[in-house]
């Protein structure tokens, strides 16, 4: 090597804090595969999310089973046989079970609704990403990453808007009792099912499976039945928040004509003074700069992982739920979630 050689530089390299970090990067390096975490998996072909998959969202197998279009069996019979060649998608057009317009708009809605829940994680966990790995209903339509991640963002500050209580969406859905609850009905055919299949033992997720609807839409009704007085709020203790230390007392004055004491005579249970010559502790440096607040957090490294990064902080939590009179009422919906619902509406009669 010749000594007048140029340095070669070294690029630092790239650590996400968030799901949403981590999918974005995968989209710029043009990567295929699947970003498996706590929450679900998200799929890419070529930097482009293709699926999305979360225990707290129905999946496309859920919806066309619940409402009868496929019978379980039939369906368990058409990934049986051409999962493992991620045909599946093309097989439903092909025998006519699905048109392709109705594919899409169920892959499209699916996709969205697992992936809000996967990429709106704050309590961070173990992710990897698996390189290669294709998704079993095959190519149907492809969502931007930087537009995927918008969508979650947007839908995190509706529910925030509605009623900033997210312990909503894990716990068991609870009627109020009687006593405190108001004596009319909500409106809406779709939140008075909900409410009649709340049982103080099902979360949202699971009345989501249950009724064939989205996870993001229950959640949501659920947060507006609540903020309404018709659900009991979970009172989980939020984490105590330190408060500023204590400024030191200072010693009290000596009376005139009392000797002052002396430094060895320091009072019981207090911490000797260190001997002359020993090394002194020296306090941490401080950080050059904190780091941003994220919406979620990557943890740890385990082996074989290409993606990791450190917990970022969650979302503010309260001590208590908010009184309903500060949320939204009931009356008014969100307009992109009314007209999603009379999408749904149409799609499910066609279905």
């Amino acid at each position: 090597m010749s000594a007048h050689a140029a340095p070669v530089a070294v690029l630092p390299t790239v650590v996400p804090r968030t799901p949403g970090e981590a999918v974005g990067l995968l989209a710029a390096r043009g990567a295929t595969g699947a970003l498996r975490g706590p929450l679900g998996s998200i799929y890419l072909v070529d930097g482009l999310v293709t699926h999305a998959e979360s225990d707290r969202a129905p999946d496309l197998a859920d919806l066309l089973t619940g409402c009868g279009r496929i019978a379980p069996e039939e369906w368990q019979s058409l990934v049986r046989v051409h999962g493992p060649h991620a045909r599946v998608g093309e097989a439903l057009i092909d025998q006519g079970r699905l048109t392709r317009g109705e594919l899409e708009l169920g892959h499209l809605g699916t996709l969205f609704d697992a992936a809000f829940f996967v990429l709106a994680d704050v309590d961070g966990g173990l992710w990897r990403f698996e390189a290669g790995a294709r998704h079993w209903l095959g190519p149907v339509t492809t969502v931007d990453a930087e537009r995927l991640c918008r969508e979650t963002e947007r839908r995190q500050r509706l529910l925030d808007g509605i009623w900033p209580w997210p312990q909503l969406d894990t716990a068991p859905v609870r009627p109020a009792e009687a006593a405190r609850r108001p004596t009319r009905r909500p409106p809406g055919r779709r939140r008075r099912e909900l409410l009649d299949h709340a049982d103080g033992r099902r979360t949202p997720a699971e009345l989501a499976r249950l009724l064939g609807r989205s996870g993001f839409g229950v959640t949501a009704d659920v947060r507006r039945l609540a903020a309404a007085g018709l659900l009991d709020a979970p009172r989980h203790a939020a984490p105590a928040v330190p408060g500023p230390e204590p400024e030191p007392v200072p010693a009290p004055e000596p009376a005139p004509g009392q000797p002052a004491r002396a430094p060895d005579s320091a009072p019981a249970g207090s911490a000797p003074e260190p001997a002359a010559g020993a090394a002194e502790p020296v306090p941490a440096p401080a950080p050059a700069h904190a780091p941003a607040p994220r919406t979620g957090g990557l943890h740890r490294r385990v082996p074989g992982a290409t993606l990791t990064g450190a917990a970022a902080p969650g979302p503010t939590r309260f001590a208590h739920p908010p009184t309903p009179a500060a949320a939204h009422p009931l009356t008014v919906p969100d307009p992109d979630i009314a007209l999603l619902t009379r999408v749904r509406t149409l799609l499910e009669a066609r279905l």
